[in-house]
């Protein structure tokens, strides 16, 4: 406890020695900054990526229905109870009715003028059947519902996009995936670069540290100099990609007006997103920093 309490009060003494270093040892202190920045700079990319892809991945799962067209044949009550039945089905989030009027109407609005002219004079003997508009909860399971959608009595057909809607999605959550595994991939090599710097500086003043030791230095007061070290290592290296993300995300967004081909593909505003994924990435640069040089001090001292 007394050392803890020790630490605490002499923390700005530590905060002063820990600047001290890096500019004593410039070359390497440099050398890990830049590197610290490379790889947040990949970090923060693939990151922004992953999270507008899986914005997008939702806005697309939100618009990917199963449209099913009911026998024109049948009652208003056998038309219910094809609704009932499709709700029963595990997976199924809801399901939106339309009757044969409405789906006339739908079809006249998509053919404009010449659609009314047209088809207005089926009213009294529509040849269309109702049909429900199907939400699933998971989309990647919007194939199997849809098979079990087409077992149920008079269910004429049903659509969903087919194996272009299957394919996309399952791309969507592999990028999903494989930049999550990529940045996890870059964190540990942050780590060990951070790491190698400060086992590095260590061991060129293992003479210096002997001395402290010596003299009766605790081992975190030893420590705590080279762990804030690590942490500005961390922050230092987060500046430039920040910057970077900042400027260059909101250059994409204002020269894409927001979206990619279509309004599903929306991306995130700039403000707040890069703001609070710039406090994150400081964090992230800190936090590897910190325990880089922890665990390169376990070398050279006993807890």
């Amino acid at each position: 406890m007394k050392e803890l309490v020790s630490c605490i009060r002499n923390l700005p003494k530590h905060f002063k020695t820990a600047f001290v270093n890096l500019w004593r040892n410039g070359v390497m202190s440099f050398s890990s900054i830049f590197a610290v920045t490379i790889t947040l700079l990949l970090i923060g990319v693939i990151s922004v990526l992953a999270i507008n892809v899986q914005g997008i991945s939702e806005n697309i799962q939100e618009g990917v229905r199963i449209y099913v067209k009911l026998d024109r044949s049948i009652d208003e009550n056998a038309e219910k109870a094809v609704g009932e039945e499709i709700n029963k089905i595990t997976g199924v989030k809801s399901s939106t009715y339309s009757s044969k009027d409405q789906e006339l109407t739908k079809l006249i609005e998509k053919q404009g003028n010449d659609g009314k002219e047209l088809f207005e004079s089926y009213r009294q003997d529509n040849p269309l059947g109702a049909a429900y508009e199907v939400e699933v909860k998971d989309s990647q399971k919007i194939a199997t519902i849809a098979k079990k959608i087409e077992t149920i009595n008079n269910v004429k057909s049903v659509n969903y996009g087919g194996d272009s809607t299957k394919s996309m999605i399952s791309t969507l959550h592999t990028i999903q995936t494989g930049g999550s595994v990529f940045v996890v991939a870059l964190i540990v090599v942050a780590l060990f670069m951070i790491s190698n710097t400060i086992k590095i500086t260590i061991t060129a003043r293992r003479t210096e540290i002997g001395i402290m030791r010596m003299v009766g230095a605790s081992n975190w007061y030893i420590r705590i100099p080279f762990m804030l070290e690590g942490m500005l290592i961390g922050i230092f290296g987060a500046i430039v990609p920040i910057i970077v993300l900042i400027y260059g995300y909101s250059m994409i967004y204002n020269y894409t007006g927001g979206s990619l081909m279509s309004t599903m593909l929306v991306l995130k505003a700039p403000m707040p997103f890069i703001r609070n994924f710039s406090f994150v990435l400081v964090g992230l640069g800190a936090g590897v920093g910190l325990i880089g040089s922890f665990v390169s001090m376990r070398r050279f001292l006993k807890f």
